[in-house]
This record gives structure tokens, C-alpha cells and sequence, in this order.
């Protein structure tokens, strides 16, 4: 192999690693299955068929690897999902606090009779 050709020969095969995300382990990205994926607990290269994870199960993302996501399930289980199959979660609704002088405001309104006929309605539309 030509020496000059080897810097440029390193470049392109470091160029074409794909880089490990790591992610905050003390308040990890939340994200959601986008379907029903394969839940790798050993890794993505295990014997064991995977185990499935349901679409909209929420996760927690520790780090990204490889096209994988090493991730943390609600019940506490940690493997390997396929990163193409999440999505980041949509925020959380900030909640509305309870104020009751606002429940006393509070209105109530009789549900309207629709046995009876309005006398504004015109003859013709009146049932025989």
C-alpha cells in the first residue's frame, strides 16, 4: 500500500465509525417506542430470541450505540433497543393547580327538555 495513501485511508475509515451518544445517567432523556421492537437483555448480538416491547412503552435512553439505544424499561429491565424504533417523548403538561374560587364561579346550567318543541321553530318542522 502507498504510505501517502494512508493518512487518507485512517480519515475515511474513522469517518465512517459511528459515534457513541452517551446520555445523563442521573435524569436520562425520556423516549417512546414507536413500535412493537425487540428487547435485546444481553446485547444485540445474544443467542436468546428477544423478548417484544409494546408500541408507546416510555424508556429511558442511557446511550447510543451502533444503531442501538441501551435503554431502561418502566419496569426496570435494562438492554438494547433499536434506536430507529424511538422517538423522543412529548413533554409533560405542566399541571393546572386547584383553585376554588374558581370551582365557585362555577355556573350550572339545566340540560334543555328535547321533548319540547321551541315556539320559534316554524309549524312545518313540528312532528304530527
Amino acid at each position: 500500500m502507498n504510505r501517502d495513501l494512508l493518512p487518507v485511508f485512517l480519515g475515511l475509515l474513522l469517518a465512517g465509525c459511528a459515534p457513541v451518544e452517551v446520555f445523563n445517567t442521573d435524569t436520562p432523556p425520556e423516549y417512546v417506542v414507536t413500535r412493537r421492537a425487540d428487547f435485546y437483555a444481553q446485547g444485540p448480538a445474544q443467542t436468546a430470541p428477544p423478548h417484544k416491547v409494546e408500541k408507546d412503552t416510555p424508556v429511558s435512553v442511557f446511550k447510543k450505540d451502533s444503531g442501538f439505544a441501551y435503554v431502561k424499561l418502566p419496569d426496570e429491565r435494562k438492554g438494547y433497543l433499536e434506536w430507529d424504533a424511538l422517538r423522543l417523548a412529548p413533554p409533560v403538561a405542566a399541571g393546572v393547580p386547584f383553585d376554588p374560587i374558581m370551582v365557585d364561579e362555577i355556573v350550572e346550567v339545566p340540560l334543555p327538555d328535547f321533548q319540547v318543541v321551541p315556539d320559534e321553530l316554524p309549524k312545518k318542522l313540528h312532528k304530527r
